[in-house]
C-alpha cells in the first residue's frame, strides 16, 4: 500500500514538474520572439513575408501573443502558430492560428462575439470583430476550409480545464474590418 501510494505521489510531481517546465518554456519562447518581432520591425525589409512573425492582440482582454509561422509542434511549444497551408493575415483566404489551450489560448475561454482582435504582420495593422465560437469534435475539420473573404479563424483544445488529449476545439472566427473600421 506505501509502495503504491509513493509510485502516486512520484508520477503527481513528475507530471507538475513537467507542466512547469513546460510553461517556462512556452512564455521564453514569446520572450524570444519580442525580440525577433522588435528585430524584423527595425530591419524593414524581409525577403519572404511568411517568416515574419506576427502580433496577435485581444483588447479586451489585454492580452497579446507573437505568432510563429507554421503549425509545428516546436513553434506550438513557444506559442501561438499559423497553420502553414492557410491565408496570410489581412489576405483573401481562412487564416488559422492554433495554440496550446493550457498556456497562450486559455484565454479564449474569455472572448466573446463581436470583440476586436488585431493582427499585425509586415508593417500593416488589420482588425478583425470575433463573429462567432464553436465547439467541435477534434476530427472536425469544419473550419479550416479555405474561405472567400478574409476570416481569422483561432483554434484550440477543448475543454480548457481537461488533462490530456482533449476530445474537443474550441474555434474562434473573425471577420476583418474594413480600413478605419
Amino acid at each position: 500500500m506505501k509502495r503504491a501510494a509513493l509510485v502516486l505521489l512520484g508520477a503527481g510531481v513528475g507530471t507538475a514538474l513537467v507542466g512547469a517546465v513546460l510553461a517556462v518554456i512556452a512564455w521564453r519562447g514569446q520572450d524570444a520572439a519580442q525580440i525577433e518581432w522588435e528585430s524584423q520591425a527595425s530591419d524593414k525589409v524581409t525577403a519572404d513575408p511568411r517568416q515574419e512573425l506576427t502580433r496577435l492582440s485581444f483588447p479586451s482582454q489585454g492580452a497579446e501573443f507573437y505568432v510563429w509561422d507554421g503549425a509545428t509542434k516546436k513553434n506550438l511549444l513557444f506559442g501561438p502558430a499559423r497553420v502553414a497551408q492557410s491565408s496570410m493575415p489581412g489576405a483573401t483566404g481562412n487564416c488559422i492560428i492554433a495554440a496550446h489551450r493550457d498556456t497562450h489560448f486559455r484565454m479564449l475561454k474569455d472572448v466573446k462575439k463581436d470583440q476586436p482582435i488585431v493582427l499585425e504582420h509586415g508593417g500593416r495593422t488589420y482588425r478583425y470583430r470575433i463573429t462567432a465560437l464553436h465547439i467541435v469534435g477534434a476530427a472536425d475539420n469544419t473550419y479550416y476550409r479555405p474561405t472567400r473573404g478574409p476570416v481569422l479563424t483561432l483554434v484550440t483544445c477543448y475543454p480548457f480545464s481537461y488533462l490530456g488529449r482533449a476530445p474537443k476545439r474550441f474555434i474562434v472566427q473573425a471577420e476583418l474590418l474594413a480600413p478605419g473600421s
